[in-house]
């Protein structure tokens, strides 16, 4: 059996750390599933990154309590009541850290359950989710199952890694970032105000979801935007666009240069969705562009008080399956002047024949 360092070292390509000393912040048991990830396994790692460790028991035990956990061993230590659910703590004479999550069987097992009911829900909305729903699961757990590496019972971790669907982890992922009407109107909002500086604020953060929601796109589970341009890097994108996202996200723009920097965002931004549109046919765990605009035309009724700023967000928000929609320069500058940018989206047509949803409208269904 390969040793604990040889495990490591195969997956991360690091001999130099003190063995002993990482065993001894990890607390293992001889049944547990040890599961190392992070960025030292996804490839975005630096040399001073943390190993990160889940280690998933077969039961609760005395680790698992705030009480009997050896809590003085470590720099920190995380709990949830009396639940200890993590460590930390850094190795002696060195950068590395140690950072370790305590999980049992059962519990992982509830939280792929509990994905399983997000993910089935959020096929049927096409708008963004919002954080109080993509709460229902911890994301970072399930990111980590999708490409993490036992380096202990490979067998029963097996098992349990049989349940992880990493498209759909991918999906939930993209619709915790994409299709956020209000982040756009209210950057609309600023801009009409004059207020170019807050509004580059909202562009980047819109420009940010977006970009990320083109790594779901691809397959990446990790919603954390703090290695997205390297993420972006792995993917078969134009190097344009990859160049000048990393160049507007790391090092922006002066305050005189605020107003065409927005527009350079939302230009970016285009490109982003056009990206978007064409991977999301590929791949299989995703709403097709068929079933998408299902979901949209299942909002609409004839009974809708019809205005511009329902055409506007239906523009805005079908985007991300529908080509040919006027740019979102050009919703903006629809939007400052209080009208509807013109679109082939025939949404009226669409809303034919349907009556209000229950509880819209005063009106039942």
């Amino acid at each position: 059996m390969l040793s604990f360092r040889t495990h490591v070292a195969a997956v991360t390509g690091m001999d130099d750390f003190d063995e002993e000393s990482v065993l001894a912040k990890i607390h293992l048991a001889d049944d547990d599933i040890l599961m190392l990830s992070g960025s030292l396994v996804d490839g975005s790692g630096t040399p001073s990154s943390d190993f990160d460790f889940c280690v998933i028991a077969r039961s609760k035990d005395e680790r698992f309590h705030r009480d009997t956990f050896p809590r003085e061993q470590h720099m920190r230590y995380y709990t949830s009541g009396d639940r200890v659910k993590a460590s930390f703590d850094y190795l002696p004479h060195s950068l590395l850290g140690v950072d370790v999550e305590y999980w049992t069987v059962e519990e992982v097992s509830a939280l792929l359950a509990s994905h399983a009911r997000l993910y089935a829900q959020m096929r049927t909305r096409a708008r963004k989710s919002s954080g109080f729903a993509a709460s229902a699961v911890d994301f970072r757990v399930l990111s980590r199952l999708t490409y993490g590496v036992p380096l202990t019972n490979a067998a029963a971790f097996g098992e349990l890694a049989a349940a992880v669907r990493p498209g759909e982890v991918a999906y939930t992922a993209f619709r915790a970032a994409v299709g956020s009407y209000p982040d756009f109107r209210d950057l609309a909002g600023m801009w009409a105000q004059g207020d170019h500086a807050s509004a580059l604020i909202a562009a980047r953060k819109l420009g940010v979801d977006t970009f990320r929601g083109l790594t779901h796109v691809h397959g990446n589970t990790n919603r954390n935007p703090k290695y997205l341009d390297r993420f972006l890097a792995r993917l078969p994108l134009p190097a344009e666009l990859t160049r000048r996202f990393d160049e507007l996200n790391a090092f922006g723009a002066g305050a005189q240069d605020a107003a065409d920097t927005v527009l350079e965002w939302l230009d970016l931004i285009d490109l982003a969705f056009a990206e978007i549109r064409a991977g999301r046919e590929k791949a299989a765990a995703f709403v097709g562009r068929a079933d998408f605009l299902g979901l949209l035309k299942e909002e609409l009724h004839e009974n809708m008080t019809w205005n511009a700023e329902i055409s506007n967000e239906y523009c805005f928000r079908a985007r991300e399956a529908e080509p040919g929609l006027p740019s979102l320069r050009e919703l903006l500058s629809a939007m400052t002047a209080r009208g509807a940018a013109p679109h082939h989206l025939p949404l009226q047509e669409w809303a034919k024949g349907r009556t209000a949803p229950a509880g819209e409208n005063n009106k039942s269904a």
